[in-house]
C-alpha cells in the first residue's frame, strides 16, 4: 500500500485488520520483490508514470482511468507494453459490469430494438468537485462513454465528430 498519508494508510490497514506493507511512494511499491502486480489508483497525472514503471518491472498493472493525461501518454504506455512482448496493462472501466448496462447490451444483442444507427449519451453527475476542469470532462467522464459504446455495439470507431 502506498499513500501520501503514510500514517493514515497504516491506520486504515490496522482498522481493517489487513496485513500489508506500507510504502512512502508508488515506485517503492512497484520495485518491491513482495509485489507481484500493481494497482494504480493514484492521482490521475501519475497514472502514466506508475504504469510505465510497472511495465518496466515486468509486473501486470491494473490502472484506473485515465491511463494517461494525453493521447501521446497513452501511446507511450501501449508502446512500452508492446516492447515488453506481453500483455501487462488493463484499464479500469466498470460500466460493462453494471447491471443496467448489461441489460442494455442484451436488448441490443438480441435485436429487440433493431440495429443501433446513432447513439446519444448523457452523463448525469449531479455535482463535480471544485477542481474539475474542462479536460477532465474527457479524461474522467467522456472516456466511459467511449469505452462502453464500443462494448455495447461490438464495433469500433470509424469517425468522430466533436
Amino acid at each position: 500500500v502506498s499513500d501520501i498519508n503514510v500514517e493514515g494508510a497504516r491506520a486504515a490497514l490496522q482498522r481493517l485488520n489487513i496485513e500489508a506493507e506500507v510504502f512512502e511512494n508508488g515506485h517503492d511499491v512497484i520495485q518491491s520483490p513482495n509485489v507481484d502486480a500493481v494497482l494504480v489508483t493514484s492521482w490521475d497525472p501519475t497514472h502514466e508514470e506508475f504504469t510505465l514503471a510497472a511495465i518496466a518491472a515486468g509486473k501486470p498493472v491494473f490502472c484506473e482511468k485515465p491511463l494517461a493525461m494525453s493521447a501521446e501518454g497513452c501511446r507511450r504506455v501501449v508502446d512500452a507494453e508492446i516492447q515488453a512482448g506481453k500483455r501487462l496493462v488493463q484499464v479500469g472501466f466498470m460500466r460493462p459490469y453494471d447491471a443496467g448496462y448489461r441489460a442494455l447490451k442484451k436488448v441490443i444483442t438480441d435485436g429487440d430494438i433493431g440495429e443501433p444507427l446513432m447513439l446519444h449519451c448523457a452523463h448525469r453527475n449531479p455535482t463535480v468537485p471544485e477542481n474539475y476542469t474542462t479536460p477532465m470532462a474527457i479524461t474522467n467522464t467522456l472516456i466511459h462513454e467511449l469505452d462502453v459504446l464500443r462494448w455495447l455495439t461490438n464495433d469500433d470507431y470509424k469517425t468522430v465528430q466533436v
